[in-house]
Order: C-alpha cells, then structure tokens, then sequence
C-alpha cells in the first residue's frame, strides 16, 4: 500500500516537474539513497516511517508556498500536494497503529 503511495506521488512531481527521475526522488523528496525505490520494488517492502515523514513535510512545505504564492495556476498542484502530504501521514498512522494493536 505505501509502495502505492511513493509511486503515485513520484508520477505526480514528474508530471509537476518538479522531479526528472526516480533517482531525485529518492535522494531530495525521501532523504534516501539513490536505489531506496528499486530497494522497496526488490524485496517486496514498505517504505520506512522517516521516509514517509520526510516526504510529507516536503509536500506540506511546498504545498503551502505553492498556496500564498500570487500564481493561480498554483492551486490545483498545492492541492495535491497537501493531499498527498496527508496520505503519506496517514499510511504512517496505520502502521503504527497496526504494530500496537497487534502487540497487546
């Protein structure tokens, strides 16, 4: 499900431009190294807490800038950025939730 997630907001910042590749994905929206996302695809695991985190603070941040900067054509991207910003919380929420759920 959070694999899901990264792919989605990966093809939403390509189609933005604000990335060219995976690789600057990784490296300056996840904090990770360069093969984190061929890493998950590899093994067949989620993405990590910190990752998650580091992405939705970065959306938040620019989804916010995007939102009071005087350009219109703004909007629609600051939208999904927050949108997806609170996905990634909200994935983080449930693994969390799913860990101590299951330890009691």
């Amino acid at each position: 499900m959070s694999r899901d997630l990264l792919h989605e907001v990966r093809d939403v910042l390509r189609r933005t431009n604000a990335i060219r590749s995976e690789r600057e994905f990784c490296e300056y929206w996840l904090g990770k190294s360069e093969c984190y996302m061929r890493t998950l695809r590899f093994n067949q695991i989620d993405p990590s807490a910190d990752a998650l985190a580091t992405l939705s603070d970065k959306l938040s941040y620019y989804a916010e800038h995007m939102r009071i900067s005087e350009k219109t054509n703004l909007m629609s991207a600051s939208n999904e950025f927050q949108r997806l910003s609170n996905a990634c919380m909200n994935s983080i929420q449930k693994t969390a939730r799913r860990k101590w759920m299951s330890a009691a």
